[in-house]
């Protein structure tokens, strides 16, 4: 499941049928044992699931957690931890992890000025990343029951980044809204959501593991707002026990700050999705399947390149520096972007049914559809191309109209832009 948030801008920093046919004998009178023939009529195309993988159908691989802490060089960092389930020590890194010497993946030149320069930016951005793999993707937070330590995070982060003068309160409300955990709800936790316990907790490292890291530095015009944003995205696990056995949580989080030094203001933005997930080698073995038609009382988006159309239900979208996100209409839905690469091995949260197809400007588009977390579907559209990933999700779907529905908003996805 998805949550995002962003905080306002803080002052102070068809069918076909064959005709019966009778055999006539050469009276002409109708032969009482012949048999007529009629053929079944056909489904209508994308109202079905036939052409998709199902779940059992799929090679499964493990996801190597130990390779990827030597990858990270991820270590005993310097803040212990506590939760429900046991204590541990935040992740620190070696002096050569790639978390300190890889460069942002772009950097808008109008950011880089404002900022004082290259050097200056390099150095924002790192501490940008290594404060949202501390708070964000690794908060003690996570495996809460509820959403109640929320007013831990915005203190932590203003303390990392000097911020003083910022009214904390301001950004409090916008952690205790938008659970950082992922959870949909504020009132329980994500353990309690997906049925699992996380296993045993190291004693003296770190619980969750780096899989993928990147910055982008952005130059952002707002109203009240004129500075570089620094956008930091993560990709971990985190091991856990459900009903069907271990597997990683995998989580994906994106964490901004934007500065403008003139006024002082200072703007927070953020998104966190979390789900136990399997993996598989190669999605590109996956069957390809095509969209439909895209209804006509469906409403188009776009956010960063990408156009998506959705079923009116869904209601207004909340905007943010992320994404779009949906949470007020009869039906609630997502449209999430972060500066991530395609995942090797590929991870799948909703597998009961998957399958890949071709979208324009996309290099992959992966769509798996499962139970969500309130026993209804989900339905996810997974695009990638070089550096970034965009995720459309529709939940609250039922079984039956859950074919459907994927075909038609695969009908609406352009990535071309």
């Amino acid at each position: 499941m998805t949550t995002a948030g962003a905080c306002t801008v803080l002052p102070g920093l068809g069918e076909d049928e064959d005709p019966a046919r009778s055999a006539e004998p050469e009276e002409g009178a109708r032969d009482e044992g012949a048999e007529e023939q009629t053929s079944e009529p056909t489904e209508e195309p994308g109202s079905t699931f036939d052409a998709w993988a199902r779940e059992e159908d799929l090679t499964l691989v493990e996801l190597d957690l130990e390779a990827a802490d030597e990858q990270f060089g991820t270590m005993k960092g310097q803040l212990e931890r506590e939760d429900r389930y046991g204590t541990w020590w935040s992740p620190g890194f070696a002096e050569n992890s790639p978390i300190f010497t890889t460069e942002p993946r772009r950097i808008d030149p109008r950011a880089e000025e404002a900022f004082g320069g290259r050097e200056a930016v390099l150095g924002a951005a790192t501490g940008v990343l290594v404060q949202t793999i501390i708070e964000i993707l690794d908060t003690p937070l996570l495996c809460e029951a509820d959403n109640s330590r929320s007013e831990e995070i915005a203190p932590a982060l203003v303390e990392a980044f000097g911020l003083e003068g910022v009214d904390v309160a301001a950004f409090d409300e916008l952690f205790a809204q938008m659970p950082v955990s992922g959870a949909q709800d504020p009132e329980q936790g994500l353990p309690e959501s997906y049925g699992f316990e996380p296993l045993e907790y190291p004693a003296d490292g770190p619980r969750m593991s780096i899989l993928e890291a990147a910055t982008e530095v952005e130059q952002l015009e707002v109203e009240g707002l004129s500075g570089p944003l620094f956008l930091a995205s993560v990709r971990g696990a985190l091991p856990v026990r459900t009903e069907e056995g271990e597997m990683p949580l995998v989580r994906n989080v994106t964490y901004g700050l934007a500065l403008d030094e003139a006024s002082g203001a200072v703007l927070m933005v953020y998104r966190a999705n979390s789900a136990p997930s399997i993996h598989i080698e190669d999605p590109s073995s996956l069957p390809v399947v095509e969209g439909t038609e895209v209804p006509g009382d469906w409403t188009e988006h776009s956010m960063r390149g990408l156009t998506v159309s959705l079923p009116p239900e869904v209601g207004d979208p909340d905007v943010t520096e992320v994404g779009l996100m949906f949470q007020d209409g009869q039906r609630r839905a997502a449209v999430l972007r972060t500066g991530l690469g395609t995942p090797s091995p590929y991870p799948l949260s909703a597998s009961r049914h998957v399958a890949r197809a071709e979208v324009p400007g996309a290099d992959l588009t992966v769509l798996a559809i499962g139970v969500g977390l309130d026993s209804a579907y989900s339905v996810t559209i997974t695009l990638h191309r070089e550096g970034e990933q965009f995720t459309v999700q529709l939940h609250d779907v039922d079984p039956e109209e859950a074919p459907v529905l994927a075909h038609q908003l695969l009908a609406g996805l352009d990535l071309a832009s």
